[in-house]
């Protein structure tokens, strides 16, 4: 539904992941995350963060949920996004989704709008996160190496034909 949902923005690289089922105070819970990478996204800007419990939008007090806290404890720089002083929302063209899934959601309050700090969830929040991460540092190595390896081919190819006639000339013999 990511592809489907992020079509405008041409993304080139998505990935989602769901944890197993876990439990907080006898209730269960599972983890569903997705980072979408590149595309037309802003560079320079914070990633969009995308937050749902129950398959339901969470659209407003994005600072009180465990979500954002739980983003903003990894240290992004090492999976390639950009985060200035190791903590906080990194910057970069990502978009991060979390999704809650349990029998009784923990609210901060009774209006629903962000979810609590319980542990539990903000550790498989975190680890859901960073294994989609490993694979976005993956995608982007890869990126960089097939670009210095066609920057080093189209170096070859330049200087090639001018080493065989330097050697030709040297050597007194045809240019092959």
């Amino acid at each position: 539904s990511l592809k489907h949902e992020t079509q405008e923005i041409s993304p080139e690289f998505i990935i989602t992941t769901s944890r197993p089922a876990s439990v907080y105070s006898g209730n269960p819970f599972q983890i569903e995350v997705g980072v979408v990478y590149g595309g037309s996204l802003s560079k320079d800007k914070t990633v969009k963060l995308i937050r749902f419990a129950n398959r339901v939008p969470l659209l407003y007090q994005q600072g009180d949920c465990v979500s954002t806290s739980a983003i903003s404890s990894i240290d992004w720089r090492r999976y390639g996004l950009e985060q200035p002083s190791g903590k906080g929302i990194p910057s970069g063209p990502a978009i991060f989704l979390t999704h809650i899934s349990s029998t009784l959601i923990p609210f901060t309050s009774e209006s629903k709008e962000a979810i609590a700090d319980i542990p539990e969830i903000e550790s498989e929040i975190k680890l859901a996160f960073r294994e989609c991460a490993r694979k976005v540092q993956s995608h982007i190595h890869k990126k960089v190496r097939r670009v210095k390896t066609r920057e080093k081919f189209e170096l070859i190819t330049k200087i090639l034909p001018e080493i065989a006639k330097k050697s030709s000339y040297m050597l007194d013999k045809p240019v092959p």
